[in-house]
């Protein structure tokens, strides 16, 4: 997966055109044209109610699409608002229409709640490191490297850090000197190791304090000039709105990100 899971999308996109829906429903209840629902709702209803019905929930949505720590409450304090909003109106205007109304909310919220408190998908919030595709470009890069003086292999890099292949034993969260040349630069700084793999030769480096950072930024440039991408972060078929929605209607995957 190169790119932001498509649950995520579609859930943004449904709570965007939300407004849309529930202006369409509206109209058709109240036998209204579109024209007098969008006079009714722009010159009869109090401006907080565009506030609260038409403007949060596309705040909602660009919530979920962000991924953040802050946006991940910042979309339950919408949900919160819309829903002691329409209890507060079924309150003042009780009916049997007005009561499934608020019932069909209820259940919405609570399923959209259930969602974003699943492991896998809240962590996607908290953990900056589950969010993959805002991982800068990895570039194939076959060159040697000084690992805190021992000769290593660098496998691929990017302007973020490499992975180095070595014989050293290290540990994450580990600090180490690097060095390497490539056609007559000389590339020094510090990075922290983020990632060991499970044979125990390879290291996911994340650089700390780079000598010269606009020369790192250089050199990815050129490799991506060269076409020098990894394979795997290139989007492919399997990473398209067909193949996602096929794997959720057959084989029930892809509603929950994986790493």
């Amino acid at each position: 997966m190169k790119r932001k899971p498509w649950a995520i999308i579609v859930l943004a996109l449904l709570h965007i055109i939300a407004p849309l829906g529930s202006f369409i429903f509206n109209a058709v209840r109240a036998g209204r044209t579109f024209e007098a629902q969008w006079y009714f709702w722009t010159k009869v209803l109090p401006p907080m109610f565009m506030v609260i019905y038409v403007l949060l929930p596309i705040l909602a949505g660009i919530f979920i699409y962000l991924c953040k720590r802050w946006s991940y409450w910042a979309y339950l304090g919408c949900l919160l608002i819309i829903f002691i909003t329409n209890v507060m109106a079924f309150i003042n205007s009780m009916s049997w229409l007005n009561f499934f109304y608020l019932l069909g909310v209820l259940v919405v919220d609570l399923l959209a709640v259930a969602y974003f408190v699943v492991p896998a998908v809240r962590q996607v919030y908290f953990d900056p490191r589950m969010r993959w595709w805002e991982a800068a470009p990895r570039y194939v890069f076959k060159n040697p490297v000084m690992v805190n003086g021992s000769e290593g292999e660098i496998s691929n890099i990017s302007k973020g850090g490499m992975f180095v292949r070595t014989s050293l034993n290290l540990f994450e969260d580990q600090s180490v000197n690097l060095e390497w040349q490539f056609e007559g630069v000389t590339y020094k700084g510090l990075g922290t190791v983020v990632f060991k793999k499970a044979t125990g030769d390879g290291y996911g480096i994340q650089y700390k304090e780079l000598d010269s950072p606009s020369e790192v930024k250089a050199l990815c440039s050129k490799l991506n000039s060269r076409g020098q991408m990894v394979p795997e972060r290139l989007p492919g078929p399997e990473d398209s709105f067909g193949v996602w929605l096929k794997k959720v209607f057959k084989n029930r995957e892809g509603l929950f990100p994986k790493k």
